[in-house]
C-alpha cells in the first residue's frame, strides 16, 4: 500500500493544477513547490492500523481556490475487489447502469435470463467494463465517512476512515480506479470536491426530466486560504490481513467510530411520540371503506394503500397489541378489509389500490397485477404476528386463515416454480416478471412464522431452501438489494434489515445455528446503513436549529440519498433478539442507536416541523428525509419535506416492540433505549432496584421488560403484554423495584 499527499487548485470543480507528493512514513516534513504551503504529519498507532494528523500550513495567501487530499494507493488491482462506501456503495454498485426516468421500472427482454447483471439508474458507481472509473461523494453521502475495499484473492481489507468535516469544511471521499495501471485509490480530500460532476436527482437541465443523474454538474468548489492559516486533516488507515468478507464488515462497523463519537442525548420519550401518532392515525389515517392508510392524501392511490412496505396491513399491529377499545377495532377491521376487498384469486394481495381502483407497481405499466413480491412478503410476516396475538389471547381467527394460508401457498408455488422470488411477478400468471433481487427476502421470516402458526413442514421446508438461496446469492457477495420498488436493483437497507428479521426468525423457529450465523453476518451488513455520527448541519437549517442528532439514523438505498429516522419498517428488535441467543451486548447497543434516534423527528403540537414548503408539518407527523447530501441540491441539506411517511410505523411498531428499559437477570445487564435515565441501585436474587429519572419536559410511561435471555421463549413474537407500564412526569425521579 502507497500513500501520498496531494495540493489541488480549481475553477469552480475543474482542476487547474495539481501537485503530489509521496508520503514515507520515516519523513514527517513536506513541501510543495507550486503551492504556498508545507505539511507535517504526527503518526499514532491503532489496532491493526495508523492515525495520521496532517497539519497543512500556509506561508502565504492562495490566489485561487485550493484543497488538500490524503490518498491510500493499491496495486495490483483486480475488478473483483469489493468496494465499500457504507450507505452509498456496496461491491463498487459494479452493476448495470441505465438512464432512466423516475419512478424507475426496467422489465428486462423476455428471453433474458432472471440471473442476468442487476440495473441501476445513473446513480455512483464503478463501471462493470470500462478500464478507468470513479466514485466521488461528501461525507454527508455516507452513512460513516470512510471507505474501503476487501481483496477476495488476498483476503484482506483495507480502510482509510476520517472525520466528516475538517476546519468547517465537509470532507469528501474518492475511489478512483486504473485498471491499465492496474491500481486504485482511496482519497480523503478537505474541503470535499467532487471534480467536475457529481450526483443530483431532480428535474434535470438536459431536458430529460426527473431522474437520477450521476454526471450533473458539480457545485463544489475548493477553498481560498490565508498566509498563517493551518489546517489539520486526520486520516486513519487500517488493514486486515487473512480475514473474510463477513470479517471486513464487522472490523468496519468496529472501527466506523475511531475519530467520530455520538453523544447520548434527550429529546421525546417513546410514549409522547406514540401517543402522537396514535392520536394522528385516528384522526387522519382511518378510511371510512374500513381500513389504516399509509398516507393521508386520499386522492393520491399510493397513500391509500399500499401492502407492507411503507405500512399496509403493519400499522395495525401496534394498535392491537397496545389499545383496548377503538385503535383496536380499527386493526381488526383493517385485517378483515385486506381479505375482503384485496386479495387476488391467486392468494396474493393488490400491491396498491385507492377509492375503489386497483393499481401494479409497476408504474406506468398498463396491468394492475404487477407486484413488487417484497410487499406481500412484509404483509404476511406482520399478518402472522397479528393473528398469533389473537389466537394467544383468546380471539377467534377462523375468518383469516384460509385467505392467509392462500398467501403462504402463493409464495410457495412461485418458489417451488422459480427456485427464486424475485422482484417484480405478475399475480395473475404468476410469473417473475423482473428478478435478480433480495427484495422478497422478509419472506423467509413470514414463511418460518406460517409453519409455527399453521404446523406446516412444507412451510419451513420452503424457508430455510430460501434462506439459503438469499446466502448463496446475495450475502456471499456482500450486498442486498432490490426492496424498495422504485431503485431497480439498487443496494439497500431495506432489504439488509428484512434479510436480518428473517433470519433471527428463522433461528427462532428451528434454533439451527446456521441462520444465528446468518444473522449475525447479515447484521454487520445491515449497520453499515446506519448513520454512525451526528452531522453538523449548515447553521440556518431547520435540523441545526431543533439540535437534530442524525446518528442513528439509516439511509435508504444507494438511489434515494437520504438518511431516515428509523427502518423502513421496523422496528429492530430483530437486534434485541441477537442479543438474547448471542449474549453479545453489541447488539443492544445497535438497536439503541436506531430506537433512540427516532422520536426526535415527531412533529409535536409543542414543537411542529418546518419543512422547505414553508409550513409546518402537522401533530403525529414524520417526514422520511434526513438530509445530510445534497443529492436533492445544497439548499436541502437539513432541511425536511412535507408530508406523512412511513417513520410513523416504524415509531409505532417501536413503543410496541422496543423496551424503554430492558433488564436481563441472565447476564445482569441494563439497557436503557428510551428518552429516560435508569440506574441499577441493586440486585437481588429474583429482583432488581432501579432509580429512573426523566430529563425531559414531556411526561410519559415508560415500558420496563424483565428478562431471562436464557428463556428461549420468553420474548419471541408478541411480548408487549410482558413489559411493565411505569408512569413517569417530566423532572420526576422515583425508585422501582421489577421483579424477574
Amino acid at each position: 500500500m502507497r500513500y501520498s499527499l496531494m495540493c489541488k487548485s480549481f475553477n469552480g470543480s475543474e482542476v487547474l493544477d495539481c501537485e503530489k507528493v509521496s508520503v514515507n512514513p520515516e519523513n514527517s516534513q513536506y513541501t510543495f513547490l507550486r503551492y504556498p504551503c508545507s505539511a507535517s504529519i504526527t503518526t499514532h498507532t491503532l489496532p491493526q492500523g495508523q492515525r495520521l494528523d496532517i497539519t497543512l500550513s500556509f506561508h502565504e495567501d492562495t490566489k485561487v481556490p485550493m484543497n488538500f487530499s490524503f490518498s491510500m494507493e493499491a496495486g495490483q488491482w483486480e475488478k473483483g475487489n469489493y468496494v465499500l462506501m457504507p450507505g452509498a456503495v456496496y461491491n463498487g454498485n459494479r452493476f448495470t447502469s441505465l438512464p432512466l426516468p423516475y419512478p424507475p421500472y426496467y422489465a428486462p427482454p423476455q428471453n433474458s435470463q432472471l440471473t442476468d447483471a442487476e440495473v441501476i439508474t445513473s446513480i455512483p458507481h464503478l463501471d462493470i467494463e470500462k478500464t478507468q472509473s470513479r466514485i466521488s461523494l461528501l461525507s454527508g453521502d455516507m452513512a460513516s465517512s470512510l471507505c474501503g475495499f476487501y481483496d477476495l484473492n488476498d483476503q484482506s481489507g483495507s480502510v482509510l476512515l476520517s472525520e466528516h468535516q475538517c476546519g468547517g469544511y465537509y470532507t469528501g471521499f474518492t475511489v478512483d480506479e486504473n485498471q491499465v495501471d492496474r491500481q486504485a485509490s482511496f482519497v480523503l480530500s478537505v474541503p470535499g470536491v467532487r471534480e467536475n460532476t457529481q450526483y443530483f436527482f431532480g428535474d434535470q437541465n438536459d431536458g430529460q426530466g426527473f431522474r437520477p443523474d450521476v454526471s450533473a454538474p458539480s457545485q463544489d468548489t475548493g477553498a481560498l486560504f490565508k498566509q498563517g492559516e493551518t489546517l489539520t486533516l486526520t486520516a486513519c488507515v487500517f488493514h486486515w490481513q487473512q480475514i473474510s468478507l463477513p470479517d471486513f464488515f464487522k472490523q468496519v462497523n468496529g472501527s466506523k467510530t475511531t475519530l467520530e463519537i455520538p453523544k447520548l442525548f434527550y429529546n421525546v420519550p417513546f410514549y409522547k411520540a406514540y401517543i402522537t401518532i396514535k392520536e394522528k392515525y385516528q384522526r387522519e389515517n382511518f378510511i371510512e371503506e374500513g381500513y389504516y392508510s399509509v398516507g393521508t392524501d386520499w386522492n393520491i392511490p399510493q397513500q391509500c394503500w399500499q401492502a407492507g412496505w411503507i405500512g399496509g396491513g403493519m400499522n395495525s399491529y401496534p394498535f392491537l397489541l397496545e389499545d383496548t377499545s377503538e385503535a383496536r377495532q380499527r386493526a381488526l377491521s383493517t385485517l378483515r378489509f385486506i381479505f375482503s376487498r384485496l386479495q387476488h384469486p391467486s392468494g396474493w394481495v393488490f400491491g396498491m389500490y385507492g377509492n375503489g381502483k386497483f393499481y401494479g407497481d409497476g408504474f406506468d405499466s398498463n396491468s394492475d397485477t404487477i407486484l413488487l413480491v417484497r410487499k406481500n412478503a412484509d404483509l404476511l410476516y406482520f399478518v402472522l404476528k397479528q393473528l398469533l396475538w389473537l389466537s394467544e389471547n383468546h380471539h377467534s381467527t377462523i375468518e383469516f386463515e384460509q385467505p392467509v394460508k392462500a398467501l403462504c401457498d402463493a409464495f410457495v408455488r412461485l418458489f417451488q416454480k422459480y427456485g427464486q422470488l424475485g422482484q417484480f411477478i405478475d399475480m395473475a400468471t404468476e410469473e417473475i416478471v423482473i428478478g435478480n433481487s433480495a427484495g422478497a427476502c422478509m419472506a423467509v421470516g413470514a414463511l418460518a412464522l406460517a409453519s409455527e402458526y399453521f404446523q406446516s413442514a412444507e412451510y419451513l421446508d420452503v424457508a430455510e431452501r430460501l434462506g439459503e438461496y438469499y446466502y448463496n446469492n446475495y450475502l456471499v457477495k456482500g450486498m442486498l438489494n432490490g426492496c424498495p420498488g422504485e431503485i431497480c436493483q439498487a443496494p439497500d437497507s431495506e432489504a439488509a434489515f428484512a434479510m436480518l428479521e428473517s433470519y433471527v426468525q428463522l433461528y427462532e423457529t428451528t434454533r439451527k445455528s446456521i441462520w444465528l450465523s446468518y444473522a449475525e453476518y447479515t447484521c454487520e451488513i445491515a449497520m453499515t446503513w446506519v448513520m454512525s455520527y451526528d452531522f453538523v448541519f449548515p447553521a440556518h437549517s431547520t435540523a441545526a436549529k431543533r439540535g437534530v442528532h442524525s446518528s442513528g439514523t439509516v439511509f435508504a438505498n444507494a438511489q434515494n440519498k437520504h438518511s431516515a429516522p428509523g427502518i423502513c419498517t421496523l422496528s429492530g428488535n430483530s437486534l434485541l433478539k441477537l442479543f438474547r441467543f448471542t449474549g453479545n451486548s453489541k447488539y443492544l447497543q445497535d438497536l439503541h442507536a436506531i430506537a433512540h434516534s427516532l422520536p426526535q423527528y415527531v412533529s409535536l403540537a409543542e414543537d411542529p416541523e418546518f419543512t422547505l414548503e414553508k409550513k409546518y408539518l402537522p401533530p403525529g407527523y414524520m417526514n422520511e428525509r434526513v438530509q445530510t447530501s445534497d443529492w436533492e441540491g445544497k439548499e436541502s441539506v437539513g432541511e425536511f419535506l412535507y408530508g406523512s411517511n412511513w417513520p410513523e410505523v416504524s415509531m409505532l411498531l417501536t413503543f410496541v416492540e422496543v423496551p424503554g428499559v430492558y433488564v436481563d437477570f441472565t447476564s445482569r445487564t441494563l439497557q436503557v433505549f428510551d428518552h429516560v435515565e435508569c440506574y441499577v441501585t441493586q440486585w437481588d436474587q429474583d429482583s432488581v432496584h432501579l432509580e429512573m429519572y426523566n430529563p425531559t419536559s414531556y411526561s410519559t410511561v415508560v415500558t420496563l421488560l424483565a428478562d431471562e435471555r436464557t428463556n428461549t421463549r420468553s420474548v419471541t413474537h408478541n411480548y408487549f403484554g410482558n413489559m411493565k407500564m411505569v408512569p413517569l412526569s417530566a423532572g420526576e425521579r422515583i425508585q422501582i423495584e421489577l421483579q424477574k
